[in-house]
């Protein structure tokens, strides 16, 4: 019975973070937390511009 229990509850800990992970509104967020690993490069932040505005005039 608590073998049963604990597994319930790990399956709805697993959906629940699957579910906030994939949320639409949280993709902002990762997007940018992607990004850290380059903030001190510049080379890497001129990039990053580039990229951003060539998808702004693409849409």
């Amino acid at each position: 019975m608590i073998r049963g229990l604990g597994t319930a509850l790990v399956l709805v800990a697993f959906v629940g973070l699957a579910l906030w992970v994939f949320s639409p509104r949280r993709k902002k967020d990762f997007d940018e937390a992607t990004q850290l690993p380059f903030a001190d490069d510049p080379e890497a932040i001129r990039h990053l511009e580039q990229a951003r505005a060539s998808g702004s005039k693409q849409q």
